[in-house]
């Protein structure tokens, strides 16, 4: 009885447990070294390793002690790789150190492996065994650390952030109209750029430049960019000194000519020009009216400026009691057409020439601002053919009679009043007697 008892025991103590070393994403791990009981095996294609169940167990990867447990009957190790560290927010370079790595021969030693920009040269296997790390961090992207920054950490956690260190510090751009894009460099080198907001991370060791692109346009047109010290503006909004300039054009009528051409920092715009310009610069504006130009030099002293610009013009409403072929406008602005109707006109006297065929009618005529004249070609130049008629503020040839005749009537009365009034009697003088 004892004896079968005994045998039972012994059959017990020969059973196997199964080890099953996978990866993070659940695939299986040949090759691993299990060992337990003094003996090592390499797992199969599954992934697999069988060892004696309840003896402790250690499993090894790339010579390296990942896991360790006890063999319970069917246990499962899932192992994943580090392939970079984590170090943020700019890239690094230098030596990781694994203090106390246990090889597969049972002995320890300090595993150093070279890492650059954040990659490690060798991936590390990890498992359930938490080593101790060290960092030490000779490079940040491509500047060289006058020394070595030494960062303690653990396997589980290999990250390191550069800001806490004080290695970096981070610096936030924001811009507003009219800067349209921020930009920084080191050296030609961008290491950042935005629209609205640009974050970036600087070496204190690492002289910068920023560039705002901006709407701002210098006198000849050429785009200005705001050049800034990223240091002395860190965490700010960047404030460019421009003007908000609006230049419209308009006639001696009052309206907005947006068929007029108004030309300024080499852009042409349409009745009304709206930009960026730079203050206390003088800037060339041109007003083309097409029948004449009007040009000035403005400097803007204030954040935003409006500027109204007047081209004096008049217009020459043309009918006809018979056809011409050619009418001919000759003047402060020459110009021909076949039977035009209504011309406009910069101020002045003009000559108005219509070819009847047969004949020429010659007509003058005296254009001044915002006025609208009447011309009727066919009627004899002394016949009342040109009417004159005011844009506001003025009077018609009513207006006019109106004040001839008020004007004889108060000169008449004003001959009644004296002529009505008796003259004062001459007072004798002579001597008084007594």
């Amino acid at each position: 009885m004892r004896q079968a008892v005994y045998i039972i025991l012994l059959a017990t103590m020969a059973l196997a447990a199964l080890i099953e070393v996978r990866n993070d994403l659940g695939y299986p791990i040949p090759n691993a070294t299990v060992c337990a009981a003094g003996r090592c095996a390499a797992t199969n294609t599954t992934g697999v390793a069988e060892v004696p169940a309840g003896s402790q167990v250690e499993i090894y990867l790339r010579n390296l002690l990942v896991w360790k447990t006890y063999a319970t009957g069917h246990d499962v190790a899932t192992v994943r790789y580090i392939d970079a560290l984590d170090i943020g927010p700019l890239p690094a370079s230098g030596v990781l150190v694994v203090k106390m790595a246990k090889l597969a021969n049972g002995t320890y030693t300090d595993l150093e492996i070279p890492f650059t920009n954040n990659t490690l040269a060798l991936s590390i296997p990890v498992g359930n065994i938490n080593y101790q790390l060290e960092i030490y961090i000779t490079k940040v992207e491509k500047y060289i650390l006058d020394k070595p920054l030494h960062v303690k950490t653990t396997i589980w956690q290999p990250q390191v952030d550069l800001v806490k260190l004080g290695l970096v510090k981070t610096c936030v751009f924001r811009a507003r109209p009219p800067v349209t894009e921020v930009a920084i460099y080191s050296g030609r080198t961008p290491v950042a750029a935005g629209a609205e907001e640009v974050v970036t991370y600087m070496l204190p060791m690492v002289n910068y430049t920023g560039a705002a692109a901006t709407e701002v346009r210098t006198p000849t047109g050429e785009p200005y960019r705001y050049i800034f010290n990223p240091w002395s503006l860190c965490n700010s909004t960047l404030v460019v000194n421009a003007t908000r300039l609006v230049i419209r054009a308009v006639d001696s009528f009052g309206a907005v000519r947006n068929d007029w051409a108004v030309v300024v920092a080499g852009q042409v715009y349409k009745g009304q020009a709206e930009l960026w310009v730079l203050p206390g610069v003088p800037y060339t504006v041109t007003v083309d009216a097409g029948f004449a130009k009007k040009t000035f030099t403005v400097a803007a002293s204030h954040p935003s400026e409006a500027l109204i610009v007047t081209v004096e013009n008049a217009y020459l409403v043309i009918t006809y009691l018979q056809p011409a072929r050619r009418v001919y406008i000759m003047g402060n602005y020459t110009t021909s057409a076949t039977m035009p109707r209504r011309v406009e006109l910069p101020p002045g006297t003009y000559t108005v020439v219509a070819d009847m065929g047969d004949r020429n009618l010659t007509y003058t005529i005296t254009l001044t601002p915002g006025l609208t004249a009447q011309l009727v070609i066919g009627q004899p130049p002394a016949a009342g053919a040109v009417t004159q008629t005011p844009a506001s503020g003025g009077g018609g040839p009513a207006l006019y009679a109106f004040l001839a005749v008020a004007a004889v009537m108060a000169a008449a009365a004003l001959y009644i009043v004296v002529k009505g009034t008796p003259r004062r009697r001459r007072l004798a003088h002579g001597r008084s007697r007594s």
